[in-house]
């Protein structure tokens, strides 16, 4: 072994390893010398929620280009936002280096309404929000098929299938009930995000009224708020279509015990 150490080819090998090494770091060195060295390096700023116009203005004056790769609808977004870049925000960058941003559509896209009437109301809720819908009031009627979508309305106006309205729009849907007055029983919200607590009450052929969002100190996300009080008890029994008022906090530590994980694993299998 020590002589397959001390011989000719190890140390041979040995040293051609440490120049490479050596080589590398030196390499290395002189590169990012030369890429960040005063004057020739530009931090790039972060452009997201601003308009094509700042953004234009605070690259002018970080002395770098500007190219639009791609404008997506994004709901919420105001026509011509920021809503991504390339390098990203704080990268080291040469000047006069182009920045790519991809922005919000100035024209909200049109998209024609799916064919959801006589099947349940979940159904007719899945197959709107996957087209980029929002859902707005679930509104009862007398009609033989029950708990299923009978109409579909917008702002008080009957809306017809495969009409076209833009992305995003809150549709109403007409809920048929055999019996006027039946009653549904709460569902248990807490420990939900909004997006599944909305899903969930209208899957039970309930309305969501209102909403609170407390945000704990040093939490500033909305999206990680959870639901801690609901303005009906679970459990109860309460008249379809009607109003629940739900309130979230970032501080978890508000929610009441629940069973969270049999309450999603409810709304996937809707």
């Amino acid at each position: 072994m020590l002589k397959f150490i001390f011989s000719r080819t190890f140390v041979i090998n040995v040293l051609l390893a440490g120049v490479f090494v050596i080589l590398c770091l030196v390499g290395a060195y002189y590169f990012l010398n030369s890429y960040a060295k005063t004057g020739e390096a530009v931090s790039v700023p972060d452009l997201a929620g601003y308009d094509l116009i700042e953004a234009e203005a605070f690259l002018k004056e970080a002395e770098l280009d500007i190219e639009i790769i791609d404008s997506i609808f994004t709901l919420g977004k105001r026509g011509g936002e920021v809503v991504d870049q390339d390098p990203r925000p704080s990268s080291l960058v040469k000047k006069n280096r182009k920045i790519y941003l991809t922005i919000s559509r100035y024209e909200t896209p049109k998209v024609s309404i799916p064919n959801v009437l006589n099947q349940t109301s979940a159904i007719a809720i899945s197959k709107l929000t996957r087209r980029g819908f929002e859902i707005g009031e679930l509104i009862s009627k007398a009609d033989p098929c029950e708990g299923c979508a009978i109409g579909l309305q917008l702002n008080g106006e009957t809306v017809e299938v495969e009409s076209k309205l833009p992305q995003g729009s809150k549709i109403d849907i007409v809920i048929g009930e055999v019996n006027a007055g039946s009653v549904t029983p709460v569902p248990e919200l807490y420990g939900l995000s909004f997006d599944e607590a909305t899903a969930l009450l209208h899957m039970k052929g309930l309305n969501r009224a209102g909403f609170s969002i407390e945000l704990a100190e040093n939490e500033g996300d909305s999206l990680a708020s959870r639901v801690f009080w609901q303005s009906e008890k679970p459990g109860e029994l309460i008249k379809t279509g009607s109003p629940i008022i739900i309130n979230l906090s970032t501080d978890i530590t508000k929610v009441p015990p629940s069973n969270i994980d049999s309450v999603r694993a409810s709304l996937k299998g809707s």
